[in-house]
């Protein structure tokens, strides 16, 4: 999954409401022979896309199992946000708050502390809420 850009979270997220998230039950699905009572010990109960020329899940035969199929996904207004029901931003450095409202921050797991703070701190001035704010800070 591509990286969203900051001017395209920025678009994305300024001015954007908190909405009633309706989301989906996640099915899971697996890689055939990763269950059962012969299954095969190597092969993770994971997902991995059926290649093989005959097999029988890739041709979508019913006592193989479900595949993943796009009407699995959820709405577009629900997908890529927070269970609280706002979008969620990443950000690096304090500059990159501005102009954004309605969002939830996340800050980028390679900030130091140093500039962690800063960006909590501007962060409380424009009323946005960082999710992650004492990560990696000792109290």
């Amino acid at each position: 999954m591509r990286r969203m850009t900051m001017v395209e979270a920025k678009k994305r997220a300024t001015g954007m409401k908190k909405i009633r998230l309706v989301k989906k039950a996640k099915k899971t699905f697996y890689v055939p022979n990763s269950l059962g009572k012969h299954r095969m010990k190597s092969v993770k109960p994971r997902w991995r896309r059926p290649r093989g020329v005959d097999n029988k899940k890739r041709i979508r035969k019913a006592f193989f199992g479900q595949c993943p199929r796009v009407g699995n996904k959820n709405s577009f207004e629900s997908r890529g946000r927070h269970p609280l029901g706002f979008p969620e931003v990443r950000v690096f450095t304090p500059s990159e708050l501005e102009g954004l409202k309605d969002v939830l921050i996340r800050i980028g797991g390679s900030v130091g502390k140093r500039k962690r703070a800063e960006i909590s701190a501007r962060a409380k001035a424009l009323n946005l809420r960082v999710l992650n704010e004492n990560k990696g800070v000792a109290q």
